[in-house]
């Protein structure tokens, strides 16, 4: 990957390039995700590096807003993760965007443009694919319709 995708991934705060590579910034000493919410640096101050050991054995410091030290998966990654495992056992109750943004602690508004922006899809099309999914399953195994349905939580 050359020095301009990466910057172009830098520019666009591209989170699926997290984990990628890390960027650092001269002239402050500290170092960032592609995802970073902070202010754009200019290209000119900017180094990149493969990960946050090279950039801290490069005497570079981690940003404590998005805090690239921590190579797992990004907060909101986590977060949609938790609501996903959340509603997979709770696919029987009512599932509403407010039990689930509150599940995380978000508002509603902004729990389903986070989710949307994770999976690209709306926490009510994710519920729907994953009861149609459950409802496929209870016919493959002999279920009749109406329990496959009742049972995949429509």
């Amino acid at each position: 990957m050359s020095d301009d995708e990466k910057w172009k991934a830098v520019l666009s705060r591209n989170d699926s390039f997290d984990g990628v590579f890390v960027f650092a910034v001269r002239s402050t000493r500290i170092y960032c995700r592609p995802s970073c919410p902070a202010r754009r640096p200019t290209k000119e101050h900017v180094t990149f590096f493969p990960g946050s050991i090279e950039a801290e054995q490069s005497g570079f410091r981690p940003c404590q807003r998005c805090q690239p030290r921590d190579a797992g998966p990004s907060p909101k990654a986590k977060l949609v993760d938790h609501v996903c495992k959340y509603i997979e056992a709770n696919l029987q109750g009512k599932l509403t965007l407010v039990t689930l943004s509150r599940e995380v602690g978000l508002s509603p508004y902004h729990f389903q443009r986070t989710f949307k922006r994770v999976l690209g899809v709306s926490p009510r099309h994710y519920v729907e694919a994953r009861r149609l999914a459950r409802m496929k399953r209870f016919l493959r195994n002999g279920e009749t319709v109406n329990n496959s349905l009742y049972n995949a939580g429509f």
